[in-house]
């Protein structure tokens, strides 16, 4: 199966997917979202009132909503026609668009100007980041800075064993596709692409971006996700 199959196949997956993702997330977000993935998201991003943010895979649109509630002017977009219809259910002025964000042609029609980027739990559900960098690197602004979140390859992925308190990983140095579950309601098993941390680094550059700053966001519960971070954000800058 080619690249633009898997893709396709990805689709239909959240398609699928989407009705028990929105009753899962619902308005605001879920633990995970709420107090690992988007207070973190919104320090690195540091934007002020009338910022123009565009919101990469918003699902439901929890982040867009987020930041529309502090003054942000935000785009959003994703490639489930489902999940878009369930964002704008919730209202606002947030301009939400159907985009596929590794296809060229959908991305450029969304415009030349952001002041930043965002993308929560996105890129490991993407199986090419390549057109995405290659149009943030042409479309934010001079000082534009792009924030994103996946879940951390080296200790919470396919290739994680958890024994305890401690993880034994297996393969993580290779890139690769597999499917599972992440909700126990969802109908349909979506597509993980692993990719070690390095090939994150590689595809900023690339790109002329900067890694200037990287937190790994931990529970305060007790368990071993209060000691080994299940995420990992990501701030880039472009590098002038």
């Amino acid at each position: 199966m080619n690249q633009k199959e898997i893709n396709q196949k990805n689709k239909a997956i959240w398609e699928a997917n989407a009705k028990v993702w929105d009753e899962s997330m619902g308005e605001k977000g879920n633990d995970w979202h709420l107090n690992l993935i988007a207070p973190i998201t919104e320090e690195l991003l540091n934007l002020k009132p009338q910022d123009h943010l565009l919101d990469i895979g918003c699902g439901n649109g929890i982040f867009a909503r987020r930041m529309e509630g502090k003054e942000i002017k935000v785009t959003a977009f994703d490639f489930s026609e489902e999940n878009i219809k369930r964002a704008k259910s919730y209202g606002g002025a947030i301009q939400y668009a159907v985009v596929d964000a590794t296809i060229e042609e959908e991305l450029n029609a969304l415009g030349s100007s952001f002041d930043a980027a965002v993308s929560n739990m996105v890129f490991m559900d993407m199986p090419d980041l390549a057109p995405l960098f290659q149009f943030l690197s042409k479309t934010l602004s001079e000082k534009g800075t792009f924030v994103f979140s996946i879940q951390h390859p080296a200790f919470n992925s396919e290739y994680v064993d958890f024994k305890e308190d401690a993880v034994l990983v297996k393969n993580y140095i290779q890139s690769s596709t597999s499917k599972g579950i992440a909700l126990a309601e969802q109908p349909q098993e979506q597509f993980y692409f692993h990719r070690p941390i390095s090939e994150y680094s590689k595809l900023a550059s690339k790109y002329g971006f900067a890694i200037d700053a990287i937190e790994e966001p931990v529970f305060n519960r007790g368990d071993i996700f209060s000691k080994i971070p299940p995420v990992i954000v990501f701030r880039l800058r472009k590098n002038l």
